[in-house]
């Protein structure tokens, strides 16, 4: 049995999520969100000083039953190198820092020092990545405030 948090399911705490920061379309529309992440994903990969064609396939969805099928809001497949992020009823800088997060393990995929392990939490891979998704989204967002509305 895996044990998600004292809110339960997942399913619960998205439910959960979407009536606490009453988060919809009005703020940042779907298609500003898409364009801000373009422009995310570009800051990314030149701060990892990766080229176009080591870019993963990228797929950001909207499907709000989709997070609870993953068990999580994001996620990064080696095997296939694409990246799927759930957008649906969250913010951009939380969208933001789930991508930037998976980014990260594209480019230790590259390196070869992703292990089939690496998403454990505490693990060395895994701290390095949502470190350096903090820092991005802090740079990111100086540059870009609305991403915090």
């Amino acid at each position: 049995m895996k044990v998600f948090n004292s809110y339960g399911t997942p399913e619960r705490l998205f439910e959960m999520m979407k009536r606490v920061n009453k988060l919809n379309e009005s703020t940042l529309p779907k298609d500003k969100k898409n364009e801000l992440l373009k422009e995310l994903i570009a800051f990314v990969m030149e701060k990892l000083g990766l080229s176009k064609d080591q870019m993963p396939n990228i797929i950001i969805s909207y499907d709000e039953k989709e997070a609870a099928g993953m068990h999580s809001f994001g996620k990064y497949t080696p095997e296939t190198n694409q990246l799927r992020v759930v957008g649906a009823n969250r913010n951009f800088a939380d969208i933001g820092r789930t991508l930037v997060h998976e980014l990260k393990h594209n480019e230790q995929r590259i390196k070869g020092i992703l292990k089939p392990d690496s998403n454990n939490t505490g693990s060395d891979m895994e701290n390095d990545a949502n470190a350096f998704a903090g820092i991005i989204m802090r740079e990111f967002g100086a540059k870009n405030p609305i991403i915090f509305e």
